[in-house]
């Protein structure tokens, strides 16, 4: 029972304090999971990477994922619907009552502030899927994938920065799935 305790209270916290979407959660996942041991690090990594491949909304995907990983089913209930319930609060409240306050000077001033906190959240998530795993003290297989991730990336931009050659989007994704299975 105080599992099922455990991961509401922490999902609820991880909805309440979070703002921007799923990627500016990557940080409070992060905390929140490895100090509960719920997952090590490199397996929070392989969770972004699962929610990645599933249809749905990141934070959404990766709640119900390590809920069932905790607690099988119930776990999986029990975090999606912790994780979501502040942002349905907020939606309401915000929804019934910002007409009256849309021209506020001090909620726009509230609202203002809390961009520079989102961006944050979202260098601080980067920082977590692409660099931290690099600078880890061992060189495992996570870095050395992550870094053939990173020159994938900086490939392909410079790919699809060309002047000379125009290469197509069905060709791009299918040579980047044949280079991503060839590398990883």
């Amino acid at each position: 029972m105080s599992t099922f305790i455990d991961l509401f209270l922490v999902f609820l916290k991880i909805g309440a304090i979070s703002f921007g979407g799923g990627y500016a959660m990557i940080p409070f996942f992060e905390t929140e999971m490895v100090s509960h041991n719920w997952v090590s690090l490199a397996d929070y990594v392989k969770v972004i990477a699962i929610a990645q491949v599933v249809p749905g909304p990141f934070a959404v995907d990766s709640s119900s994922y390590i809920g069932f990983k905790v607690a099988g089913i119930v776990g999986a209930i029990i975090a999606t619907i912790a994780l979501c319930i502040p942002s349905f609060v907020a939606s309401v409240i915000i929804t019934k009552f910002y007409t009256q306050f849309k021209a506020n000077k001090y909620v726009n001033a509230l609202l203002k502030g809390v961009r520079p906190a989102v961006l944050g959240l979202l260098l601080s998530a980067a920082y977590i899927i692409g660099l931290k795993p690099l600078y880890q003290a061992t060189h495992t297989f996570m870095s050395l994938t992550m870094l053939k991730a990173v020159i994938m990336a900086v490939a392909g931009y410079f790919v699809l920065n060309q002047k000379k050659v125009k290469v197509g989007t069905f060709t791009f994704i299918a040579a980047t799935a044949v280079v991503g299975i060839l590398l990883f």
